[in-house]
């Protein structure tokens, strides 16, 4: 091997190994916490057995549904939500929406911890179910209330998967040092032979 790739490897292997140092110990912890909750819509339960076929009917044709997601999406429901989990506006976010072919809306709630999750998501559904069934009826909206300590952590990227990356960042950057390095001695060393070369012309003639 050559100076000039053995100097472009040896960069980009110590660039690798940097990377793969810094991708797996300052990749950062997931903190985010997830609490959801089901909302049912269903026909009113005074109805007769003919009229709740008809209503179901509607239903099943997931409008109704996916307008109570888009109010349950509302983003006016955020600050009290916050306020509840007791978090900044930035740190909690808030989702809905229809689960295909059923009459079910999904709830969601995202913070920085288990607890303001479902502190917010309790919030949401108190605040947002009166409007969504007042704009529901004559449908009636059902809260599936979630258990206490239903948030779960939201998945991360592994360790090793983020050093791999970094890794392959390093190993690039690191042979494109390698190469502006080598490419740099080369460009010296021809500036030198050129020189000795020149010096020997002149010293010849007066042999």
């Amino acid at each position: 091997m050559t100076t000039y790739r053995r100097t472009i490897v040896i960069f980009a292997l110590v660039g690798a190994v940097v990377g793969a140092v810094l991708g797996f110990f300052l990749v950062p912890r997931s903190h985010w916490y997830q609490a959801s909750a089901n909302v049912a819509l269903l026909p009113a339960p005074d109805l007769t057995t003919e009229q709740s076929s008809a209503f179901w009917e509607v239903l099943t044709r997931g409008q109704v549904s996916r307008t109570a997601a888009v109010l349950y999406n509302d983003q006016r429901w955020v600050p009290s939500a916050a306020n509840a989990a007791k978090v900044p506006q930035a740190d909690l976010s808030l989702s809905a929406a229809a689960l295909p072919d059923t009459t079910i809306v999904v709830v969601t709630v995202v913070a920085h911890s288990a607890a303001a999750a479902e502190a917010g998501l309790n919030d949401v559904l108190t605040q947002a179910t009166p409007d969504v069934t007042a704009l529901a009826a004559p449908y009636a909206v059902k809260v599936l209330w979630p258990p206490e300590n239903n948030a779960l952590p939201l998945p991360s990227p592994r360790r090793s998967q983020v050093a791999a990356a970094v890794a392959l960042g390093g190993l690039l950057i690191g042979g494109g040092i390698g190469w502006f390095v080598a490419r740099s001695r080369g460009r010296r060393t021809d500036v030198t032979a050129r020189r000795a070369g020149t010096v020997d012309e002149e010293v010849l003639p007066g042999l």
